[in-house]
């Protein structure tokens, strides 16, 4: 992943569920990736659900996550990483990326 793909992944997740951002037809794509993102992980890791509903849906510190999830920052780290490649294949499938 290019920082590029990195910083327009954080940006799309920090904007989604804002009401211009979900109105605007460019972002079908990035909303789908997202919402199929959370959906993977509900089923196979609620952890990084977790971090992710915390983290941006919520728009959570990085520090109130780590706490709240009761991880070390290596993991939330691990898990972070994880969680934009996730966001940016399904971007990356539904034209988004």
């Amino acid at each position: 992943m290019t920082e590029d793909q990195r910083a327009k992944t954080k940006l799309a997740l920090r904007r989604y569920g804002t009401r211009q951002w979900a109105c605007s037809p460019a972002n079908v794509g990035w909303r789908r990736a997202i919402e199929r993102t959370m959906d993977y992980y509900q089923q196979t890791d609620p952890t990084r659900a977790d971090l992710m509903r915390l983290r941006y849906f919520e728009r959570r510190t990085e520090d109130d996550t780590i706490e709240r999830l009761h991880i070390g920052r290596s993991t939330y780290q691990k898990a972070q990483t994880d969680l934009l490649s996730t966001v940016a294949v399904y971007a990356a499938q539904y034209g988004a990326l």
